[in-house]
C-alpha cells in the first residue's frame, strides 16, 4: 500500500461497503414499513437489498483487482474502472429512490436522509475508484 492509487482504491472500497451497510441498517426497515397509499414496500426493499449487494460486489471486484498480478495492468485498471462506474450508477439509483420516498411523508425522513448520505458515499467511492484506475502506474 505504498502508492497513492492503492490508498485511494482502499478509500473507495471502504466508502462502498459503508454505503451498503447504511442502506441495510437505516433504509430497508423504514421502506419495508411504508404505509403510503399505493406504495409497494416489497419492491422498494428488494431494490435496496439489490443496491447493497451490488455495492459490496463492486467493492469486492475493486479489491480483487488490486491482487491481480503486475503483468496484467490493463486488466487491473479495467476491473477498478468498471467498479467505479458501477458505483456511480448505484449512486444515481439511490438518489432516485430517495426522491421517490421523500414524497411518502415524514415517517420516511430518516430513510431519505440515509439514502442521500449513501448516494454521496457511492459517488465519492466511484470517483475514488476511477481515480485509482487512472492513476495506476504498475
Amino acid at each position: 500500500m505504498n502508492s497513492w492509487p492503492m490508498r485511494v482504491l482502499v478509500v473507495g472500497v471502504v466508502l462502498l461497503v459503508v454505503a451498503a451497510l447504511v442502506v441495510v441498517i437505516a433504509a430497508v426497515p423504514p421502506a419495508g414499513a411504508d404505509t403510503f397509499p399505493l406504495a409497494t414496500p416489497e419492491g422498494a426493499v428488494r431494490g435496496l437489498w439489490g443496491n447493497a449487494l451490488l455495492n459490496v460486489s463492486a467493492a469486492a471486484a475493486a479489491l480483487a483487482a488490486s491482487r491481480v498480478e503486475p503483468v496484467r495492468v490493463s486488466l487491473r485498471r479495467a476491473l477498478v474502472a468498471v467498479a467505479g462506474v458501477a458505483a456511480l450508477l448505484l449512486a444515481a439509483h439511490l438518489i432516485t429512490t430517495a426522491a421517490t420516498l421523500h414524497r411518502h411523508g415524514p415517517a420516511l425522513r430518516g430513510a431519505v436522509a440515509a439514502l442521500r448520505a449513501c448516494a454521496g458515499c457511492d459517488l465519492a467511492g466511484g470517483i475514488a475508484l476511477l481515480a485509482a484506475a487512472l492513476g495506476r502506474r504498475r
